[in-house]
């Protein structure tokens, strides 16, 4: 079965990265993982919110590799990443603006920054198809 709306190469790439970029950024969620959380000075919490965090990005990171594999067009997939990515930073930036957390901390979601606004570059570029 032949895909008739391929995904565009920059797109592609930008799964690609922010697949590896959530694989490897769930272990910073994982429990066992605090001096990782450190390094962005990202609060500490009970092991059950950080297991849930790591699970879901974790298969978001999936996610985003399977659709870049695949070459799938998923704008419903597409929108709840860059809602979720969009959200994680303008979370940790409110946190950050009201004094509760260093502005190091925006390191920890800069990256999903990025890869939000190209995934809305890539939603408003593709809505006619």
């Amino acid at each position: 079965m032949e895909i008739k709306h391929k995904l565009e190469p920059w797109m592609k790439i930008a799964l690609y990265a922010t697949a590896v970029m959530n694989i490897i950024g769930s272990f910073t969620f994982i429990p066992y993982f605090a001096s990782l959380r450190a390094q962005f000075k990202l609060p500490d919490a009970h092991p059950l919110y950080f297991w849930i965090l790591a699970a879901w990005i974790l298969a978001f990171g999936f996610c985003y590799l399977w659709m870049a594999i695949s070459s799938r067009r998923d704008r419903i997939f597409v929108t709840i990443g860059a809602v979720g990515k969009l959200s994680f930073f303008a979370i940790i930036a409110a946190f950050v603006a009201a004094g509760d957390l260093p502005i190091l901390t925006l390191g920890a979601g800069s990256g999903d920054l990025l890869f939000g606004i190209v995934f809305l570059i890539w939603l408003a570029r593709s809505r006619d198809e």
